[in-house]
């Protein structure tokens, strides 16, 4: 009868064993998955850096040639000379091809911001159920989900 409560001691043992390496292998698997999508919102963070300061750069850029423009048309009221249009025309053209290139920067870092949403709140998601994983605990935690449940009372 000895050998037979040693068994079982025996094989709990391992089974505990077996689940708290599993459990090792999960909290490993964890982090990785964490470090990764860290490294994915910290890549995300420098493209909308780097989409902001070109957006600042075009705005500049529009409005150093809006000024560019007034001045013309301020030294003109009457309407712009012939001598002149040309340059006022190609003012004209590199405005709207500014005016152009900051509505897609715009746009574009709408679109950052929203795929940036996304993945703060994927990688929050994945926090709190690493939180609640980590929660999990006592002597009972270590048992496999079979024996836990005839032997705790608990559920998975």
């Amino acid at each position: 009868m000895r050998w037979l409560a040693r068994l079982v001691v025996v094989a709990l043992a391992v089974s505990a064993a077996r689940e708290l390496h599993d459990r090792q292998q999960k909290v490993l698997a964890i982090g990785a998955d964490l470090s990764e999508q860290r490294r994915g919102i910290e890549a995300s963070e420098a493209e909308l850096d780097a989409t902001d300061h070109s957006i600042d750069d075009a705005e500049a850029r529009v409005r150093e040639l809006d000024a560019q423009i007034t001045a013309i048309e301020h030294e003109h009221p009457g309407g712009i000379p012939a001598s002149v249009k040309p340059e006022y025309t190609e003012l004209i053209q590199r405005h709207n091809d500014a005016v152009a290139l900051q509505n897609d920067l715009v746009g574009r870092q709408r679109r950052l911001n929203d795929e940036y949403k996304t993945q703060v709140d994927r990688h929050n998601a994945r926090v709190a159920d690493a939180n609640a994983y980590a929660t999990e605990s006592g002597p009972c935690s270590l048992l496999p989900a079979w024996v836990r449940t005839r032997i705790c009372g608990e559920d998975d």
